[in-house]
């Protein structure tokens, strides 16, 4: 703050330090802010971070996409682990659904047959779906016997 005159000028809140750091798409969009924090999350608990840094320093050195990237180019990244761990991937690829189902404050339950996109496609599309309802979209029609 400044004061001048009497006057007192209120300068803006910065964003975040750390939102800052995954770059412009993710400081915009929140499901897939949270889709990388996940990512980071899970990587870290199941590998550790020299490991999960290490998929990220291959990544960005042979693939040519960052980390922040990573949810733009889930499809790839996801091809990427399952290079790597072969059915260790269904491991982290549930781990990152959990996470990620906590971060948006709902319970993971396991549904026969669906696999990481499946699941990730229903979070993303519940996600979207609250947030039409959180900026006055009108709520959907209940359903009537």
């Amino acid at each position: 703050m400044e004061e001048d005159s009497g006057k007192v000028e209120v300068q803006p809140l910065q964003k975040a330090r750390r939102i800052d750091a995954f770059g412009p798409h993710l400081q915009t969009n929140r499901f897939d802010y949270l889709l990388l924090e996940s990512i980071d999350e899970a990587l870290a608990d199941l590998l550790g971070t020299r490991s999960r840094d290490q998929i990220y320093d291959h990544l960005a050195t042979q693939y040519r996409y960052g980390r922040e990237e990573i949810p733009l180019k889930i499809f790839d990244f996801w091809e990427f682990l399952g290079n790597i761990f072969s059915s260790g991937s269904k491991t982290i690829g549930r781990t990152i659904i959990r996470r990620l189902s906590d971060k948006l404050g709902y319970e993971f339950v396991h549904v026969p047959g669906f696999e990481f996109f499946d699941y990730l496609d229903t979070l993303r599309a519940r996600s979207e779906r609250n947030a039409d309802r959180r900026e006055g979209a009108p709520p959907a029609a209940p359903f009537k016997l």
